[in-house]
């Protein structure tokens, strides 16, 4: 540990080194009202961060209609990073506070505006909300125009360099990728959207070999080969994407589960460490079948999957089982967030003999674009189908912004299983992930962490690892 005190030290004194220029200011509509007619809007560009639906009902003037939840939102806003001044309203203030986030994300150095009060107060104050009949929406379509057909590469690639500080390790240095996606999404029309994206994050392996005779005595063997240097390429995701309305979207075949993709987001380090569920339950991001989500408003959201549970590299097993997921998501107050989800899986395999279930609780706090902070709890029963096997356990994360390029986060987990065995005491550990992370240009992204994880079987040795972690992304 005495290595590693240095080096967290050296990065907090090279973060404070970075000032952002970027300025945020939250003001009210009358207060928004004494300084909008002497805006120079050849410098300044208005961001109506709401849906297109909400935007075309009413909107201020001269506003610009940016989804902030929309997939190329961050793409657009990108075209706006010339502005001196960048003006932001919704209904809630939740995506206002979205694309505040991507616009430090992007480095943008303006003036941020963040109207608190939203288009309630804009209309209360005598704001013209009335739309005209030529309406510009940078959403990828235009009210009550055709959508015009597009696509978009994806690439994602994440990689590491694992120092292993832990006494007596073997392993001492390692240098491995964690995921590289290669794919595309096609916009066929304002209903219909395609996606497909390649995974080529996990080396082959050949694994051991052993031969016997017809005596069953082993025979020497030996293995040249070199087939753990190969990355495997896999099809992860190939979804077809059905949106008829604002409110409802299904999606099918190859599909993003959304178990834990609330807490990914809201974590936000996934290239250099997973959430909870995904890295010590092993439940795949993706699986085949069908998944359709449900957004009355900004306050609730809901989703219902049918998937076959074996996830993306196995299509339906021969007993057809299947897994049942649902989720809603529920905004109570400003800047709080939280979700509650629930997965069945039952198997007429002989060899899964238990009805496994999932209960996961989450909240998140935010505050501006400052700090966060989160906590999820999960829960599984008869865990890999085997009866009364139950592990369970917490994560508590959050991080806090240095300047508009550094952040400092931490992370505890805390794993526990029902079953003291010489075979579960893996299960059963702490986990601590602390670090820094820097963007120095748009989608890219590194961090200079530690990671330790604390065994609850004292005669298990603690790990401590020290990671260079970079993302980048397309």
């Amino acid at each position: 540990m005495k290595k590693i005190i240095p080096l967290f030290i050296f990065g907090i004194f090279f973060s404070f080194s970075f000032v952002s220029a970027q300025t945020l200011k939250v003001i009210s509509a009358p207060a928004f009202k004494l300084v909008y007619d002497t805006l120079n809007m050849s410098e300044t560009v208005i961001i109506d961060a709401r849906d297109s639906l909400k935007f075309s009902v009413g909107h201020l003037q001269n506003a610009v209609n940016i989804d902030a939840f929309s997939e190329n939102a961050q793409d657009l806003l990108s075209g706006y990073l010339d502005k001196k001044t960048i003006i932001v309203y919704c209904t809630m203030n939740k995506r206002s506070e979205k694309v505040i986030e991507i616009l430090r994300n992007i480095n943008y150095s303006g003036l941020i505006i963040d109207i608190e009060d939203g288009i309630t107060g804009l209309e209360t104050n005598g704001f013209i909300t009335t739309p005209p009949a030529s309406i510009k929406v940078e959403n990828t379509h235009t009210v009550n125009k055709k959508t015009e057909t597009h696509g978009q590469p994806i690439i994602q690639v994440f990689g590491n360099f694992d120092y292993n500080a832990t006494p007596n390790t073997l392993k001492q240095y390692g240098f491995w990728f964690g995921r590289a996606h290669f794919g595309y999404q096609y916009q066929f029309n304002e209903q219909f959207k395609g996606k497909i994206i390649i995974d080529a994050g996990r080396p082959t392996s050949v694994g051991t070999i052993i031969v016997s005779d017809t005596s069953g005595y082993h025979l020497n063997t030996t293995n040249s080969s070199k087939e753990g240097s190969y990355y495997t390429m896999t099809l992860k995701f190939a979804s077809l994407e059905w949106k008829p309305a604002d409110i409802f979207k299904i999606q099918a075949g190859g599909i993003l589960q959304n178990h834990y993709i609330t807490q990914e987001k809201f974590w936000g380090y996934r290239y250099l460490a997973e959430t909870f569920q995904d890295r010590y339950y092993k439940i795949p991001s993706a699986d085949l079948g069908f998944i359709a989500f449900v957004k009355p408003n900004d306050r609730i959201g809901f989703d219902f999957a049918l998937t076959n549970g074996e996830g993306f590299r196995f299509d339906q097993d021969a007993y057809g089982d299947v897994k049942i997921a649902s989720g809603i998501d529920l905004y109570p107050a400003k800047n709080l967030q939280t979700r509650i989800y629930y997965d069945y899986t039952k198997s007429k395999n002989p060899l899964k003999p238990a009805e496994q279930q999932l209960f996961s609780a989450f909240a998140g706090y935010k505050f501006k674009n400052k700090f966060r902070v989160g906590t999820e709890y999960n829960y599984r029963k008869n865990h890999l189908n085997i009866a009364h096997q139950n592990l369970y356990g917490y994560s508590v994360y959050g991080s806090c912004s240095i300047s508009s390029k550094f952040e400092y986060f931490a992370r505890f987990d805390r794993l526990m299983s029902n079953i003291k065995t010489i075979q579960t005491t893996a299960w059963n550990f702490m986990a601590i992930i602390t670090g820094f992370h820097y963007t120095p240009v748009q989608n890219v992204n590194l961090s200079l962490n530690y990671q330790g994880l604390i065994p609850e079987n004292k005669g298990n040795l603690i790990q401590h690892h020290i990671l260079m972690c970079f993302e980048y992304k397309l």
